[in-house]
């Protein structure tokens, strides 16, 4: 299993500005600090992304259902980013988000991510997307690995 680490402290720290809206008021441009309760599907797999989010405490179970089997790919740690390859490339979730421990989140609204994405260099935007794509592709593999080894360890 992996750990998201702490790209999510960096992106925290990357100039985004303070905490500008009490949450409840909808996805704005200024990052918002959410707490959900244990047992919270933060999203699910298929959803469309309009967010991501970094761990500030708490747990985060990131799993695929694979034939109808619910298939751990890993836990977020603090300050691990998770939910962010939607605003990338636009793509639905490839994965679910599930709350084991209460867990206080900064969410990062698509509109913070592009206006992130507005100040990078010029073809970063084309290297992520292709990273992306290869991460897509890899948790597709690794999910379908870890079922067909439950498979055959329940034989």
């Amino acid at each position: 299993m992996f750990s998201y680490g702490l790209l999510g402290q960096r992106v925290a720290m990357s100039g985004l500005g303070e905490y500008g809206k009490p949450a409840g008021q909808g996805r704005s441009a200024w990052p918002e600090r959410v707490t959900f309760p244990r047992g919270t599907t933060i999203f699910k797999q298929g959803d469309r992304a309009d967010a991501a989010y970094i761990l500030e405490s708490g747990d985060i179970q990131i799993f695929k259902m694979v034939n109808g089997k619910r298939i751990t790919l890993g836990h977020v740690s603090k300050w691990g980013l998770f939910g962010d390859m939607g605003l990338i490339d636009d793509s639905p979730r490839m994965a679910s988000a599930y709350v084991t421990e209460e867990a206080t989140c900064t969410v990062l609204s698509k509109e913070s991510f592009s206006r992130m994405m507005d100040s990078a260099p010029d073809g970063m935007l084309l290297v992520i997307e292709s990273l992306t794509r290869t991460l897509r592709a890899s948790g597709d593999n690794l999910a379908e690995a870890r079922y067909r080894l439950t498979e055959l360890e329940q034989r």
